[in-house]
């Protein structure tokens, strides 16, 4: 093999490698928890400054299917963001990623209106996750 061929094999095979799935994964930060009751339930987790800036979130349910209702993001500025998701999350299931308005943004705290399923699974915990 030429070194011409080297250096093109070479370097299909690093493109690949940068290119795989496990390099390609995003970075999730838990930010914070709530436990949903079965009737409708409202929770503010608060996030602050100090977690730093935010291109998207995701909401991730366990323990129970959620039905939510609302769910508002307020930046740290103090503008609201409200963010269109209405819909049931089943138990173990995460949301979309949540793009956040304009570019990477501070949040001060989460607002979700939300009830768990009625049924005998037991409570549910929702955690919300944010993309750094």
């Amino acid at each position: 093999m030429n070194s011409g061929a080297k250096f093109l094999t070479g370097a299909l095979l690093l493109s690949a490698a940068m290119s795989s799935p496990a390099m390609a994964r995003d970075h999730w930060d838990e930010l914070g928890c709530q436990s949903v009751g079965f009737l409708g339930d409202r929770d503010v987790i608060k996030i602050g400054r100090r977690e730093g800036r935010f291109k998207a979130i995701k909401l991730n349910v366990s323990g129970n299917a959620v039905h939510i209702m609302d769910l508002k993001v307020v930046y740290a500025n103090g503008a609201p963001d409200d963010i269109q998701v209405r819909s049931e999350i089943r138990e173990g299931g995460e949301t979309r990623p949540l793009d956040l308005r304009g570019r990477e943004r501070a949040i001060d705290r989460v607002e979700l209106v939300y009830r768990a399923k009625p049924n005998f699974h037991g409570k549910a915990r929702v955690c919300v996750s944010g993309l750094q």
